[in-house]
């Protein structure tokens, strides 16, 4: 008798995923079903011996979007389990969901990675954790900030490329490249307006003269106050007007209720780096992520 089984979860499986998940795996899932990221036939459940011994999450940033990333919630039984099997079935639920590409976030340590790898997914970016408990006030004075309701969706759109321009993310690089800028930055919107999010959060940058400097979206992404998207005109960088948004958008979810904001930066974007900490964001952790195109 084959040792393990895999099953799609039932709603009524939840009450077994409380007791063998250990509380930081039982509290990321808790959020990403209260928030519609995730539902239960999005869950493949493996089991030894009949005692859950791993499971599969598809998730998506809000519960508008397809799924776009795998999370794995480890049981709390040590088990050697054959990863890349549990792996198929997630993959081959994606695809016939309708989902292009997903991603997968691991510690670089992870024994994970091997199985990844076999799965198809390929090394993309490592990806650094910043957190927030509150916004700061850096004092930076010259700017003001309006609604990005206050413009239209074509000067949203031209003002997302022009921010864009010269960026080191990654993926903004590589959708820039294969979609165009305006494309890209018209994707880029369109994300940010399939999350939850409230208009007070998404602020445009004033000059003196009233000239269109940034942009910031923050949102509600998998279940957490996230800065979604900030971006500069390229000649206008290094002159605080990032923090200036950051501080704008930050306090008026600070007064909506939230506690805490994440930010998630690719390693090599350094000058995000020296925004979040300026800003007096901590950062929490790395991780290696990986991507595979369906």
């Amino acid at each position: 008798m084959e040792r393990w089984t895999y099953r799609w979860a039932r709603r009524s499986d939840m009450q077994i995923l409380n007791t063998e998940l250990d509380a930081a795996a039982w509290n990321h899932l808790a959020r990403l079903m209260e928030f519609a990221c995730t539902k239960p036939e999005w869950i493949l459940l493996c089991f030894e011996d009949g005692i859950l011994a791993d499971a599969l999450v598809l998730a998506a940033p809000s519960e508008f979007n397809l799924p776009l990333e795998i999370i794995r919630l480890p049981g709390r039984h040590d088990t050697r389990i054959d990863f890349l099997r549990l792996f198929q079935p997630v993959i081959e639920k994606a695809q016939a969901l309708g989902v292009r590409e997903l991603y997968c976030a691991v510690t670089e340590e992870s024994t994970d990675a091997f199985s990844l790898s076999r799965a198809g997914f390929y090394r993309w970016r490592k990806v650094v954790r910043f957190e927030s408990t509150g916004p700061v006030d850096l004092g930076v004075q010259g700017y003001r900030s309006a609604k990005v309701g206050d413009f239209t969706r074509t000067e949203i759109i031209a003002l997302v490329e022009k921010t864009s321009e010269r960026c080191a993310d990654s993926q903004i690089e590589l959708c820039r490249q294969r979609l165009g800028g305006i494309a890209d930055a018209e994707m880029t919107l369109q994300m940010m307006e399939a999350t939850r999010y409230d208009p007070q959060w998404w602020r445009v940058a004033l000059g003196p003269e009233g000239h269109r400097l940034g942009i910031i979206f923050l949102v509600v992404a998998f279940g957490e106050p996230t800065l979604g998207f900030v971006g500069i005109i390229p000649e206008c960088r290094g002159q605080n007007a990032a923090s200036f948004l950051l501080t704008e958008a930050w306090s008026a979810m600070k007064r909506q209720g939230h506690s805490t904001l994440c930010a998630e930066a690719d390693a090599k974007n350094l000058s995000m780096h020296r925004l979040l900490t300026k800003s007096e964001f901590n950062r929490r952790s790395q991780k290696q992520e990986w991507r595979l195109e369906l």
